[in-house]
């Protein structure tokens, strides 16, 4: 592993960020959960708004390919894991409304009952333009090295990737909205 994080700022246009957002509206949104299955719904750790974005929507094909590309460039470059699959994508959104936030968590279910796939790779598009909202800052946690410059990954349509065994954090959205993409690149278990 080269580093603990990388990132392509500004890789999507905003007007790309918007026409993702506009194409999600069709899709139901749902109270966010966490857990595998959805088990724990403790609105006290996480409160969000979210949609799943389907890899075989065709309408999303787009989106699939690019962040599947960056994936590949990110892992080749940077983290040289093992991955093998990307199922769907995420879109959350964060609302000053109901203090939009996601404490400390890890996106790895370690024991997930899959006998062949853990989350290797995280992958975070940040879709709103960061004037429309206040707070709703990402941290990352445990860093042997250094910490990414926040304002580098606030901005609209910066892709960030991480390994999904690394405590991070969306702090509360105190004023507007905050749309992200959250996207997970599996692999065989980790050993």
């Amino acid at each position: 592993m080269k580093g603990e994080w990388c990132y392509f700022q500004g890789h999507f246009s905003p007007e790309t960020c918007e026409r993702i957002l506009a194409l999600a509206q069709r899709i139901p949104d749902q109270q966010a959960v966490m857990g595998k299955g959805g088990d724990n719904k403790d609105l006290s750790h996480r409160r969000s708004r979210v949609r799943f974005i389907q890899v075989n929507d065709p309408d999303f094909q787009f989106l699939f390919d690019e962040v599947w590309r960056l994936g590949l460039v990110a892992n080749r470059d940077w983290f040289n894991f093992h991955i093998t699959n990307l199922s769907y994508i995420q879109l959350a959104e964060y609302d000053a409304s109901y203090e939009g936030k996601y404490d400390r968590h890890h996106d790895v279910f370690w024991m997930n009952g899959d006998p062949h796939y853990h989350r290797k790779l995280t992958v975070i598009v940040q879709l709103t333009d960061p004037a429309e909202y206040d707070g709703g800052d990402f941290e990352l946690y445990d860093l042997g090295g250094a910490y990414p410059d926040k304002q580098a990954i606030r901005t609209q349509g910066t892709v960030f990737v991480f390994p999904s065994f690394v405590p991070h954090a969306l702090r509360p959205v105190t004023r507007g909205r905050r749309h992200s993409l959250a996207v997970w690149f599996d692999g065989p278990k980790w050993r």
